[in-house]
């Protein structure tokens, strides 16, 4: 099964509302996820968002701060509108590095 880039750039597109989601400590339906990305992505979907969402997002007393800015700090719905709406390319980019490294240790 060999993925494309236009593949990949597509997942890693409907994965940035879930990244700012676990990152901003946000519930999300797993269930949903699992429709976006289908059954067999699903685990290795959930997996990059847990990575790319610890890597973006640091907490300090309670406080969420963004890690791409240095900026906070900011609530848990601050932070999701700030990711989505400031960084979104850079989630983007984030989501489709870490995919391909994973993919490229399966295959």
């Amino acid at each position: 099964m060999g993925f494309k880039l236009s593949r990949i750039d597509i997942l890693s597109e409907k994965l940035v509302e879930f990244v700012a989601r676990e990152a901003s400590r946000i519930r999300y339906d797993k269930q949903k996820l699992q429709v976006v990305t289908g059954p067999t992505l699903a685990g290795l979907s959930l997996d990059t968002i847990k990575a790319v969402a610890s890597e973006v997002v640091k907490e300090r007393n309670g406080l969420l701060y963004c890690n791409l800015c240095r900026k906070g700090p900011y609530t848990k719905r601050g932070m999701y509108l700030h990711l989505i709406r400031v960084h979104r390319y850079d989630l983007k980019v984030m989501i489709s590095e870490e995919l391909r490294e994973r993919i490229a240790r399966i295959t």
